[in-house]
């Protein structure tokens, strides 16, 4: 594997770094007190390529690789997480399906403007009573007289609030009644009969938009399923392992933030005489921060390598991989579990680190511990990830 960059590429993690540290860090909080990421930080990401990081060069995008596209996400969760996940939803959950599996007609309406950032997308799949168990979603899409008539509600939306497109996914039952799968729509959020629920509050990430959207026997036609009829559990559980590497870079960077924070308290805060760095129990649990960030890192950084490298094997599920056969979906899960739950930890030992400083919301730390946690619940929580995980282990034995 080779993690070597071009000069091309370390020009553009290094600009990006740049913009983050001077248009995003400084209003990070301000971000979290507003409830949103401000319009003109989704422009200014778009402008930078981060919205076009995955998607192919001929609908406006970088196709940069996964890898490259981990590095981005890197960078962006290490300086605020409700804009990592804001545009994340917009750029990655509901543009890239689209990318993927649109029509030519459907990509030249909704891509140009969820990538130039005028417009916000939003993936809608969780349910008041099916989250990580997506086959168990009750919303409906009925076909009578020769269109879809959706209804149902969709709960735990990134940017459901401010969404002015959306991706949702539905049950669908033929004129005869008969269920015939489940089909992803793309919708306007204007349409007749489409309702968004207030933000919700939340315990961390509050910049980041999370709402209810509610479908009224909404009208919906042929062009504008996503994919084909009946496949669209097949397209949801793509954007899952995508949204699972992305939450492995979030957990990255939440990681590397508290690390920095962390030796930067520790070499300026004095205890017992002497700087609080220089005591072995302060010591020690930056060491356990530093390994813990290190694993994720390598893993990380391996995984994103292998699903570009192995982008057509991938297709069929296993990949021959150093002579071993690698379920790339288990792969995925495995990265998310393992990030997820690293960084947590990582986040505790920056709270603790900090002591009573910590547990205030005038220290970054205590920011980055209550947005942490999401990372082991979105996208699939960390129980589904080792089924997942030892589900393919099972099959071979």
């Amino acid at each position: 594997m080779n993690f070597e960059y071009t000069d091309e590429d370390k020009e553009f993690m290094q600009s990006f770094r740049n913009f983050c540290k001077k248009e995003i860090e400084p209003v990070a909080d301000e971000i979290e007190e507003a409830g949103r990421v401000p319009a003109e930080i989704f422009k200014k990401l778009a402008d930078l390529g981060y919205s076009g990081l995955l998607i192919p060069a001929e609908y406006g995008g970088l196709d940069l690789g996964y890898l490259r596209a981990t590095l981005a996400q890197e960078i962006l969760s290490e300086f605020c997480g409700s804009t990592f996940f804001s545009v994340g939803a917009s750029f990655g959950l509901f543009a890239l399906p689209v990318a993927e599996f649109g029509t030519e007609a459907q990509k030249r309406k909704y891509l140009p403007p969820v990538l130039s950032g005028e417009k916000v997308g939003c993936l809608g799949v969780t349910e008041p009573g099916a989250g990580s168990d997506v086959a168990g979603i009750t919303s409906t899409a009925r076909f009578v007289e020769g269109k879809y008539i959706l209804s149902g509600q969709k709960t735990y939306i990134t940017n459901a609030p401010i969404a002015d497109f959306m991706i949702v996914l539905c049950k669908t039952i033929s004129e005869e009644g008969k269920a015939t799968g489940q089909t992803s729509f793309l919708l306007e959020t204007d349409r007749k009969g489409v309702s968004l629920g207030k933000p919700m509050k939340k315990m961390g990430l509050r910049g980041s938009p999370t709402g209810e959207i509610f479908l009224e026997n909404v009208e919906a036609n042929e062009e504008d399923i996503l994919g084909r009829k009946g496949r669209g559990f097949l397209i949801t559980m793509e954007a899952f392992n995508r949204e699972r590497l992305a939450l492995g870079a979030y957990s990255l960077g939440v990681m590397n933030a508290c690390i920095r924070e962390s030796k930067k308290f520790a070499g300026t805060r004095k205890a017992f005489g002497k700087l609080i760095s220089k005591h072995q129990a302060v010591a020690h649990m930056i060491s356990d921060m530093i390994i813990k960030t290190e694993a994720v890192r390598l893993l990380l950084y391996e995984t994103a390598w292998m699903m570009d490298h192995y982008k057509d094997k991938q297709k069929k599920g296993m990949v021959l991989h150093n002579d071993l056969e690698v379920d790339m979906g288990a792969r995925v899960a495995e990265v998310k579990l393992m990030a997820s739950t690293y960084a947590r930890e990582v986040c505790n030992l920056a709270v603790q680190i900090h002591g009573g400083a910590g547990y205030m919301d005038e220290y970054k730390v205590s920011r980055y511990y209550r947005d942490i946690k999401l990372a082991e619940i979105g996208g699939g929580t960390s129980e589904i990830q080792k089924q997942i995980i030892s589900h393919s282990e099972s099959r071979r034995l």
